[in-house]
């Protein structure tokens, strides 16, 4: 590590210049996370204005419904418990609220979750059909009904000269039955979960648009390096049902194109092949089991016609995301939802019990938000079955809920955003400077910039510029501290000149990473996998903002340890399958970064490991962006890893069994991290509790306060005052005496 002790760090001053500049600089991010931002898959029941729904129909208005409600009372199909004569309203209701809704009547367009203001539309068609009527037992006339229907709107927007599917699904719609005897809308609505398949699947040609149309407002239609993009969608399965999280895009390949014209020939449409994964990983065979919670990566890349799937890459349940819906999702939880659930939506439609049953089941499995909906709706077919209390209790559920979860972790990552010395934003603002007054020193800092992106071509080119304004005198009038500086760059960019003839060739770049493979390699996608669920946990589970990581992915150990062993005798060891490599210069305001690369090999003896491997690093180099490169305690800086890989494996049980063995490391231990064998196992288990312990007690921003604090040179243990209160012996204590074992 190049040390220069005395040196003064002439790009500090850049920084706070250039702060200002910073919110334009963003607009030209290459590549940013796009994400699957959809209604919350099991909505609150939707209030709406409570009316008839029966708006006359305009001339030219299409329905798409039968008229004919009691000839379709009378040939049968509808699951309900209702006499004809009720049954037969109810349909004719139904058709009414479609007629009304195909004249962009503002009351039902919003019943249906669309934009209320009928100004927006040129036409609409509805298909709809009432597959289920419930109404509440009484001693008299029945007073409230349920009702399930299938719907799909489809309809042509002001503007545009093509129609769209707008809106479609099942929804189950509460009536009430007014003082005349007729049926009417209460305006409470509840949508069932989204098919997870066709949520995915519309997300693949929303991007596939999206590239389009970028593409043709950009010219590029005819580059090929435009082809080179890869669509990345997330999904979670929780009790036997899947839930779409989020999507992103990598700007890069996998395949060559030969290879993937083979792949896309055999392949079907994008849609075909989501659904074919999907149901390949539900089989129990295949995910672990039937009760297998996780989440699963599809990755496709672009293809002449379509998004050609490459493979589906499983990542099982963490300690730290799932551990609370292990036993609630065990193969008996989970088959009796089953059971629950197509009692519902058979025979037991209308009866209250039934739909409280499969709250409670669904309730003990996480999935809050549809437990709440059948909460309300064994509520509404008998009154009191459930209470107020009860469903006040169950409203405040809705938040835990994945796929609510999911959303409001995909707004906080937008908020947090990118750190603010991200290069993409500094190349932004050098570029503008050295325009302006090209200096010999900003062109290699643009260089180093452009390294730390991977991105060669750029690194060398500076370089290359740098060294013909060396030639012509560049040199002159500099201070030594100035010399310094471009004696050092200059090394450390021939040198990643030099390291890039060695290094796999194929980049594929997001925001945050730079991974480098071998062409045609299939072993990146678990890696590529791997990397988004890490950087999603750094911002979900910690809110730190993330500058860019370069990753490079070896085909074998032998090469993996060929190249990291040059600087780590780390490299050369056979239990080491991942290995972060940092380069440091110390500078009177500090140490600074020149570079980091996180090298990996998928080891096939570990294969299941690699989102905890690549996670680990990726925390490790989370923890070095808070602190600035300063020391941070060990046990510290590991317990954040170990909680960004989703928990140490066995963490808690250890723990747990150390304790009343009265065998528990000691915090002078802990900080001394001088462990091996059994003892560096409890050690880890130990620092990720800790780590537990203070985000459950002061909350996740005091892991964070702690890190920064060290980055602006406070003493650790002042640090741990400042954020906690009290010292790390007394967290030790307090740990001991508190923490949930």
């Amino acid at each position: 590590m190049p040390v220069l002790s005395c040196v003064r760090n002439p790009f500090l001053g850049w920084r706070r210049a250039n702060q200002a500049a910073l919110s334009l600089a963003a607009l030209s991010i290459p590549l940013l996370f796009w994400f699957l931002v959809t209604l919350p898959l099991t909505a609150r029941a939707q209030q709406v204005p409570a009316g008839r729904g029966t708006a006359d129909r305009p001339a030219g208005a299409s329905s798409g419904v039968s008229s004919n409600a009691a000839a379709i009372v009378e040939a049968g199909g509808l699951v309900t418990n209702a006499s004809a004569g009720d049954a037969t309203e109810i349909v004719q209701l139904f058709q009414e609220l479609s007629t009304s809704l195909a004249a962009r009547n503002a009351t039902e367009l919003k019943l249906f979750g669309l934009d209320e203001n009928p100004a927006k539309y040129v036409s609409l068609s509805v298909t709809a059909r009432v597959t289920h009527i419930a109404v509440a037992p009484s001693a008299e006339a029945p007073t409230s009904a349920l009702v399930r229907q299938r719907f799909r709107i489809a309809g042509t927007l002001a503007g545009e000269a093509f129609n769209n599917n707008l809106a479609g699904g099942i929804q189950d719609v509460a009536l009430m039955r007014l003082a005349d005897g007729r049926w009417a809308f209460t305006g409470r609505r509840w949508s069932l979960p989204a098919n997870a398949i066709q949520v995915l699947s519309s997300a693949a040609r929303e991007e596939w648009q999206t590239l389009l149309d970028s593409e043709t407002e950009d010219g590029a239609a005819g580059n090929a390096a435009s082809h080179d993009v890869l669509l990345h969608l997330v999904a979670e399965r929780r009790a036997g049902r899947w839930i779409a999280l989020r999507r992103s895009r990598w700007n890069g390949r996998v395949f060559e194109p030969a290879n993937l014209a083979t792949r896309e020939r055999r392949q079907g449409d994008s849609e075909s092949w989501i659904s074919e994964q999907i149901a390949k990983w539900s089989n129990p065979n295949t995910s672990g089991g039937l009760a297998a919670t996780g989440t699963l990566h599809l990755i496709l890349q672009r293809g002449t016609r379509d998004w050609v799937g490459l493979d589906g890459v499983w990542e099982g349940g963490s300690q730290t995301r799932n551990a609370r819906n292990r036993e609630t999702n065990s193969g008996e939880a989970v088959a009796t939802i089953a059971r629950l659930r197509m009692a519902v939506e058979s025979s037991s439609y209308g009866n209250a019990i039934a739909h409280r049953d499969l709250a409670q089941a669904l309730s003990q499995a996480g999935l809050f938000g549809e437990a709440a909906d059948e909460w309300e709706k064994a509520e509404l077919l008998r009154p009191g079955l459930v209470g107020a209390q009860r469903l006040q209790e169950v409203a405040a559920q809705r938040a835990a809920d994945p796929a609510m979860r999911a959303a409001r972790e995909l707004q906080d990552e937008a908020r947090i955003g990118l750190v603010d010395d991200h290069p993409t934003f500094t190349i932004n603002a050098l570029v503008r400077e050295q325009r302006s007054q090209p200096t010999l020193l900003r062109a290699l800092r643009l260089g180093l910039e452009y390294s730390k992106l991977g991105d060669d071509a750029g690194g060398a080119s500076y370089l290359t510029l740098a060294q013909q304004m060396m030639r012509q005198g560049g040199l002159n009038r500099l201070s030594n501290d100035e010399r310094a500086w471009i004696e050092l760059l200059l090394d450390h960019l021939e040198e990643r000149k030099r390291l890039a003839l060695i290094k796999p060739p194929n980049p594929i770049r997001s925001a945050l990473f730079t991974v480098r493979s071998w062409p045609n390699e299939a072993s990146v996608l678990p890696l590529l996998a791997s990397l988004e669920s890490s950087q999603h946990t750094v911002y979900a589970d910690f809110r730190i903002p993330m500058g860019s990581t370069e990753v490079v992915l070896w085909s074998s150990q032998s090469e993996f340890q060929s190249y990291t062993s040059r600087f780590s005798a780390q490299g050369s060891s056979e239990f080491v399958a991942a290995l972060t490599l940092t380069k440091l210069i110390a500078t009177e305001e500090g140490p600074w970064v020149l570079g980091e690369e996180i090298n990996v090999f998928i080891d096939p003896r570990l294969e299941n490991n690699t989102f905890s491997t690549v996670a680990h690093e990726y925390g490790h180099v989370a923890v070095r962006q808070l602190s600035r490169g300063r020391t941070v305690p060990v046990w510290f800086n590991e317990g954040v890893a170990a909680a960004v890989e989703g928990g140490y494996d066995g963490y808690v049980l250890r723990v747990r069994n150390a304790r009343a063995a009265n065998r528990l490391l000691t915090m002078r231990e802990m900080q001394e991290w001088n462990v091996d064998g059994e003892r560096a196992f409890l050690a880890y288990s130990q620092a990720n509790s800790m780590i537990d312990f203070i985000v459950e007690k002061w909350g996740a921003n005091a892991v964070l306060e702690i890190l920064r604090q060290i980055g602006r040179d406070v003493a650790p243990e002042d640090a741990f005052r400042s954020a906690l209160g009290i010292s790390s012996g007394q967290l030790w204590q307090r740990w001991i005496q508190e923490a949930s074992f």
